[in-house]
């Protein structure tokens, strides 16, 4: 079945399933090439969970092969359950938010990233398969941008980077402004938060954070709830907590729009979530204490936390502001197929070509 957490609009509908045997043949029905290799470990002492390691002979970086192998061999525990399980024990950063390992529940995904020169683990008894490295770019690729015109796939892509910078700002954005910086603002949106937020006992870094949790708790109770119900408890939750509490003055409109626009725009990329909150909450905090001061120094905190994170000795903000001509054509935006002629070079150095102009 299609995976309920990547639903496309054009694409395979297939899903991977709990059995390693089955995944395996869903790889094999899309690569015939022979190089393609299953390497087979076991792990967990009282589990001996089957795993695969699978690369295309050729194309993946050695390095990154045998560095891959060296964590898995440390692993040392009692039950793997999961790929969630290998993916926490081989991270590079393990206290960072940000995944530097990735996750899929699709065989034409992984596939895809196979031939980039990606190395892909599957797990017996789970269906989300490892992907690695993995860098932030790809946090805002989906795999029909790659099936649909390259035009539309990108504006799409340059939304999702604008939406995660419309939901990691925002609040931060306005607490800083209603706070310390009232003269920024002009004189009759000034008064539109004066007047909507007249009656409201609390201060408006309280408002955000507090609408804020609200939402989390309404969006992670419609997720694990059974789906006919949860939905409607989202919706309904959502629309009569929001009116309520601006009825009785618990808080101010304008907030309520903040916190639903930034929700909103989380949507996008949900293998971010996490990583959102934190920062939106880091940028929130700082904004509170310190005005935009606080919001620039939170963005520089997160820019110098991406730069120096790495995936399997691969930089993980790799690719992002290059000026190689080569490099710039799947990043940002999807450039056309007759253009995008070489893989990446850092992941896949001894293969780079991917097409050949006849």
């Amino acid at each position: 079945e299609e995976p309920q957490g990547e639903i496309v609009s054009r694409g395979p509908r297939e899903g991977f399933v709990e059995n390693i045997s089955v995944n395996r043949m869903l790889i094999r029905r899309i690569v015939h090439n022979p190089d393609l290799v299953f390497e087979k470990l076991t792990l967990g002492k009282q589990t001996q969970t089957d795993i695969n390691l699978i690369y295309i002979d050729g194309l993946y970086k050695p390095e990154i092969l045998k560095e891959v192998k060296k964590r898995l061999n440390k692993i040392d525990i009692d039950a793997i359950l999961d790929s969630g399980y290998i993916q926490g024990l081989i991270k590079d950063r393990t206290f960072s938010p940000y995944n530097t390992i990735g996750i899929t529940e699709r065989p034409d995904v992984v596939v895809g990233r196979l031939l980039e020169g990606r190395i892909a683990i599957l797990c017996n008894g789970s269906p989300v398969v490892l992907t690695l490295p993995y860098l932030f770019l790809e946090n805002f690729q989906a795999s029909e941008d790659y099936y649909n015109s390259y035009v539309g796939a990108s504006i799409l892509r340059i939304l999702r980077y604008i939406a995660f910078i419309v939901t990691i700002l925002t609040p931060g954005l306005y607490v800083a402004l209603a706070t310390h910086h009232q003269a920024m603002l002009p004189t009759k949106l000034l008064f539109s938060f004066i007047s909507a937020r007249e009656g409201v006992p609390f201060p408006t870094i309280i408002e955000v954070i507090a609408l804020i949790i609200v939402f989390e708790l309404l969006k992670e109770t419609g997720v694990r709830m059974p789906k006919s119900i949860g939905q409607t408890i989202s919706i309904v939750g959502a629309l009569v907590l929001g009116q309520a509490a601006v009825e009785a003055r618990f808080a101010s409109a304008p907030v309520v729009i903040i916190v639903a626009i930034t929700g909103i725009a989380s949507f996008f990329f949900y293998q971010l979530n996490g990583a959102v909150i934190v920062t939106r909450f880091l940028i929130t905090i700082l904004s509170a204490l310190l005005g935009l001061y606080g919001t620039i120094f939170g963005l520089i905190i997160i820019t110098l936390h991406l730069i120096s994170l790495v995936s399997f000795g691969i930089p993980y903000m790799g690719y992002i502001g290059s000026l190689k001509y080569q490099e710039m054509k799947d990043t940002i935006i999807r450039g056309p197929w007759w253009l995008m002629n070489l893989r990446p070079r850092a992941i896949s150095p001894r293969n780079t070509r991917r097409r050949r102009s006849r």
